[in-house]
């Protein structure tokens, strides 16, 4: 079983193997839209957001945006590294109540 401690508070939290295979899918998709699909495709012009990572993982929302928290606020246990990925939340410029999610890799330094 694996660990995973959340940042800021300090609880770890143990992994079954089903939310370790959910979580590497969902990184492993976070990846692969980014180097190969990002700005190489003309539908790809933009950031990934959550629809279009639920159609790469055939997942729905509410276990892909489990997992996306998850690896955006946890790191393996005794580590210092940052987390794997970010999201952030901003407003539509035709409707200010839509609020999709863009979700990032983290450079790693």
């Amino acid at each position: 079983m694996e660990k995973r401690e959340w940042i800021r508070s300090g609880i770890v939290e143990d992994l079954d193997k089903r939310q370790q295979d959910l979580l590497a899918l969902v990184y492993n998709n976070i990846k692969l839209y980014y180097e190969e699909y990002y700005q190489k495709k003309g539908s790809c012009r933009y950031e990934l957001n959550l629809s279009r990572l639920m159609k790469l993982c055939n997942r729905d929302g509410k276990s892909v945006m489990a997992a996306v928290r998850m690896l955006a606020n946890t790191v393996p246990e005794d580590s210092n590294d940052k987390p794997l990925v970010y999201y952030d939340r901003v407003h539509s410029a035709k409707n200010a109540s839509h609020r999709p999610y863009r979700i990032f890799l983290r450079k790693n330094y």
